[in-house]
């Protein structure tokens, strides 16, 4: 067993991926319906209220992964400085995938949906290897 507490042969215990796919399912809830609501029903322009949906999904996330799915890592501030990093990367993704989607006629939330199961497979196995060891 690594430091991790995961086995090499089996990759991530049964328990760690469900909790991570639950945390993930509130992350993705409160950014696609807080990017719907600000961007329908509230008018605002789409790059803002991606924008505003991602970081508010950010606190969720980070804090849920932190707590629930990989508990007992580093120092928080090291992991929080490696999350951002990650977001970083995943927020231009979503971004790009979100405004090119909707350019070329998919649904708002389906560009959505789209970015965040890409973002969910990269952020398990960087979170997992790196953000919060």
């Amino acid at each position: 067993m690594t430091e991790t507490g995961l086995t090499p042969e089996v990759g991530a215990p049964p328990r760690q991926l469900l909790r991570f796919l639950a945390v993930g399912g509130v992350s993705y809830v409160v950014d696609a319906g807080l990017l719907w609501v600000l961007a329908r029903p509230v008018g605002m322009a789409l790059p803002l209220a991606t924008t505003l949906a991602f970081a508010t999904s950010f606190v969720v996330n980070f804090s849920g992964n932190r707590l629930v799915v990989f508990p007992g890592g580093g120092p928080v501030g090291r992991q929080v400085l490696r999350y951002v990093v990650v977001v970083l990367v995943t927020y231009l993704g979503t971004l790009a995938i979100v405004l090119e989607g909707t350019h070329l006629g998919a649904q708002l939330l389906v560009a959505k949906t789209v970015a965040v199961a890409l973002s969910a497979v990269f952020n398990f196995l960087v979170g997992r290897r790196w953000v919060y060891r």
